[in-house]
């Protein structure tokens, strides 16, 4: 169907009738808008108002369909026609419709798939907390541990700073565990250590040679193992000083 022809018929019939679009579109239960459009050609008259539209301009719903006037010999035909045409259109924007759908389908997938992987895989570092996090040196060999918790991912780096080792201890925290975890993070894990309830436990060992440095030093560090290690010297030396220093082997 020709959008623009049609929007041709109709302004032409309105004004034979001698309606305005404003009376007209109060006859049909529309915008004076909605006829502008459909005269311009911008888009068409919903299939509801086809047959109380041609009854007011006095044409036919083939002759609406067709954008003219039909003569009886030529009526069959463009009735066959404008059968096809609107089969036609309704199947584009059947098809449109359902391309549309799925695209908005894909978006949606695709940030919910966004959204789970980075629910999984983001960390948040966990600040110095003395009430769960610990560490001694048994001869040769350090013991460091987590209580309270054992969702914590700890990590550690070497350091070499004037002749003594430092180990610099961090801990993440999945984001999704902080939900999975029957604790609050993480002052109720603080908490539930009082009067020795802890609920759970990890440990990690590191033999460490008591001769080769001047001493052996474990510190948490509040910063991500990564900002640390992109440290330079002075500033290494500054953050060790503004670290958190848990035992040492001497």
């Amino acid at each position: 169907m020709n959008q623009k022809k049609i929007g041709k018929f109709i302004n032409q019939k309105r004004k034979e009738k001698n309606l305005t679009q404003k009376q007209l579109a109060e006859y049909l239960g529309v915008t004076e808008k909605s006829i502008s459009n459909w005269e311009n050609g911008r888009n068409m008259p919903d299939l509801s108002l086809f047959e109380p539209l041609c009854k007011i301009l006095n044409i036919t719903i083939n002759e609406l369909m067709s954008g003219e006037a039909i003569a009886n010999k030529d009526y069959q035909k463009k009735l066959e026609e404008n059968i096809i045409n609107l089969a036609l259109s309704n199947t584009k924007r059947l098809h449109k419709r359902i391309v549309i759908l799925l695209i908005v389908v894909t978006i949606v997938f695709t940030i919910l798939l966004t959204g789970i992987i980075l629910y999984r895989t983001i960390e948040l570092d966990i600040d110095y907390d003395e009430r769960m996090m610990s560490c001694s040196f048994d001869d040769n060999k350090l013991i460091y541990k987590v209580e309270g918790t054992s969702v914590f991912n700890t990590k550690y780096i070497t350091k070499i700073v004037n002749d003594n080792k430092y180990l610099i201890f961090h801990s993440t925290i999945n984001l999704y565990n902080i939900n999975h975890n029957k604790w609050e993070y993480h002052e109720s894990l603080g908490e539930s250590l009082i009067g020795n309830r802890i609920p759970f436990g990890s440990s990690l060992e590191l033999k460490e040679e008591k001769d080769k440095y001047n001493n052996v030093i474990a510190i948490y560090t509040n910063k991500s193992l990564k900002d640390i290690e992109k440290l330079n010297g002075d500033e290494l030396i500054n953050e060790i000083n503004n670290s958190y220093q848990m035992c040492s082997l001497n």
